[in-house]
């Protein structure tokens, strides 16, 4: 598979510093409330919820990082069951105030119910909890307790001096990414350099879940187009392996491009930085 290269060329596509005036959180999370009916969401959903029942003791518990999470609560549901504290982050500021109002328990708040409860069905699942009893109250509660202790952050990966990649090093567990460097990175360059960052910011044996959508170039919302850097699991594979990390496991699924975006498939991403750091 050949790996596209770095020109951008349709100059009509939206690029990251438009998510602060052209982005709109309301449209965005109005998908979820229909993830039912998405192919995209089963699958990440389940391979998420494999990594944490696969590696469940190689993992620490203290911190994770969520780097680029956009509105979405999916991956912290989870990542809260494994970590004390998250730090939440994203570019733009309106995703973060819709996170916070989850927090606080807004009745404006967007409800995650329907979702959550599909992740909790799948959970069961591959735990094997049997009759054992999962309740969504208390998921959510240790969410919310993970959140409020690792702070909201906004983030970028073309600020040099961005607080959250800039961080103390091997400060985090679990360092996870959904969905966000191919949007935010305008090169394949700027890609490789955010990976290296954030391998610096994991613990020795911490772990990296990366999420990206393939051979995407843009996606559409709310009638605008967005950028998107087109990445594969060559272009992911090599940026991990420079960046210093072990056993990548990538998994993909197929998709065929649809009215909102042109990508031919979606992949979720898992790698280790070694015990001992080179």
């Amino acid at each position: 598979m050949d790996i596209v290269p770095d020109a951008v060329t349709d100059d009509d596509r939206l690029h990251s510093e438009e998510y602060l005036t052209q982005f709109n959180t309301d449209n965005y999370l109005c998908m979820y409330a229909f993830f039912e009916f998405v192919p995209l969401f089963d699958f990440i959903i389940e391979k998420l919820v494999r990594i944490f029942v696969e590696n469940k003791s190689r993992l620490g518990h203290d911190r994770a990082l969520e780097f680029g999470a956009g509105p979405s609560l999916l991956a912290s549901f989870v990542l809260a069951q494994q970590v004390k504290s998250i730090r939440f982050s994203d570019y733009t500021p309106s995703n973060l105030a819709a996170v916070a109002d989850w927090i606080k328990e807004d009745p404006g708040a967007h409800d995650w119910s329907d979702l959550f409860n599909h992740i909790l069905q799948e959970y069961q699942r591959q735990a094997n909890c049997g009759s054992q009893s999962v309740k969504r109250s208390d998921w959510e509660k240790q969410l919310r307790e993970a959140l409020k202790l690792g702070g909201l952050s906004t983030c970028d990966v073309n600020a040099v001096d961005c607080p959250v990649l800039g961080g103390e090093p091997n400060q985090y567990d679990i360092v996870l990414s959904s969905m966000c460097l191919e949007v935010a990175c305008v090169t394949h360059h700027l890609f490789k350099a955010t990976v290296k960052r954030l391998y610096a910011l994991l613990k020795a044996d911490g772990l990296l879940i990366l999420i990206h959508g393939r051979n995407q170039t843009y996606h559409i919302l709310n009638d605008r187009r967005f950028f998107v850097l087109p990445v594969n699991e060559i272009t992911v594979s090599e940026a991990l392996q420079e960046a210093g990390f072990v056993d990548i496991h990538i998994e993909s699924r197929d998709q065929e491009a649809d009215a909102v975006a042109d990508g031919d498939g979606i992949m979720v991403i898992n790698a280790f930085k070694p015990k001992i750091s080179a």
